[in-house]
């Protein structure tokens, strides 16, 4: 996995270490782009085996007949019966806050998944899988109604109830044996057999995951004048967002904690996810010379690429060169001679 990384400047081909600012607006609030990483190809992928889930880590689980995971420019497309899971180590106690605080980004019949022990020490008796009653993400808050894989407490396996009776089943056993400590082991995906998905993003306690090909981009010029920026603007060019979603710029002086998107300019990324034009900073943005911070926010996918821009003042005018003076005539007075 790959940890998430900001623009590159074309000129000297080098990471830029800027001032980086959360972008505000965005659709989805609980995906952290600051500790985001990349999961795009089935190279990263782990595999589950007869012994168990691997140590940590994005994996392929056991799904019998398998089907098919392919990695594209939308996301990871899934073609039934396929499971992907990251191993997790999360109290069972938390389990409704993880989830309400959840994001999962997917089209098609894709499922989300919490395998958990209800009871550790009582081994494979006490492992189950939650699922939202529905597919995608629609049923993915604390509200919403799940389905367990086997018997959870008193509610039976493959029974929809909602997820605060899960909560309350957690809350019981662990009253009636303190040393119970239900875990949530791990989080993911499922495709059944004969249906399709795509994942494009997964956040899930602390972590956030993409499943798109890592965002990169350079911008050009890294230094400006001010009156550069207002008319010429900065060239960028980035890649990795979600196809189609747009793409909010914001400009900020270094240092700022927060940032508002500018007005009317924005961008729409191709079906490659891709973006590229002009960033014109209007005066009232940028109303003085200083390093500011550019970023680029995905409005759905929150994938941020940001770099450091410094913008200078224009040169002074040359004064224009006059004429030189002329003297001013003095009179000489002199003695007058007539002649006849």
């Amino acid at each position: 996995m790959k940890q998430s990384r900001i623009f590159s400047v074309a000129v000297a081909s080098a990471a830029v270490i800027g001032s980086v600012v959360a972008v505000s607006g965005t659709a989805n609030a609980y995906i952290d782009p600051f500790v985001a990483t990349w999961v795009d190809s089935a190279d990263e992928l782990g595999v589950e085996t007869a012994d168990g889930y691997p140590v940590d880590g994005w994996f392929q689980g056991i799904a019998e007949p398998a089907g098919t995971t392919t990695f594209t420019v939308n996301g990871v497309e899934l073609t039934g019966n396929t499971q992907i899971l990251n191993v997790a180590s999360e109290a069972g106690t938390d389990l409704t806050t993880l989830v309400s605080e959840a994001e999962f980004i997917s089209s098609g019949s894709a499922s989300f998944q919490i395998p958990m022990f209800l009871n550790p020490a009582a081994g494979d008796e006490g492992f189950t899988t939650l699922r939202p009653a529905s597919f995608g993400d629609t049923d993915l808050t604390g509200t919403g109604e799940w389905i367990s894989s086997e018997a959870f407490g008193t509610l039976p396996a493959e029974t929809a109830a909602p997820l605060s009776a899960y909560q309350a089943e957690i809350a019981a056993i662990d009253a009636l044996d303190a040393t119970a400590d239900a875990e949530i082991i791990a989080y993911g995906f499922l495709t059944p057999v004969g249906t399709t998905s795509t994942v494009q993003a997964v956040a899930f306690g602390a972590e956030t995951t993409y499943f798109t090909p890592e965002a990169r981009g350079t911008l050009i010029p890294t230094t400006i004048t001010l009156s550069a920026l207002r008319t010429t603007g900065i060239t960028i060019e980035a890649t990795g967002y979600f196809p189609g979603e747009t793409v909010s710029v914001a400009f900020v002086p270094e240092g700022a904690q927060g940032a508002s998107p500018i007005d009317g300019l924005v961008f729409t990324a191709d079906a490659n996810g891709a973006i590229a034009g002009q960033v014109v900073v209007p005066a009232d943005v940028a109303p003085d010379a200083g390093t500011y911070s550019l970023s680029l926010v995905g409005d759905t996918s929150v994938i941020l690429l940001a770099s450091d821009v410094i913008v200078t003042a224009d040169a002074a005018a040359a004064p224009v060169p006059t004429a030189p003076t002329a003297p001013v005539a003095v009179p000489v007075r002199a003695s007058a001679s007539f002649t006849g």
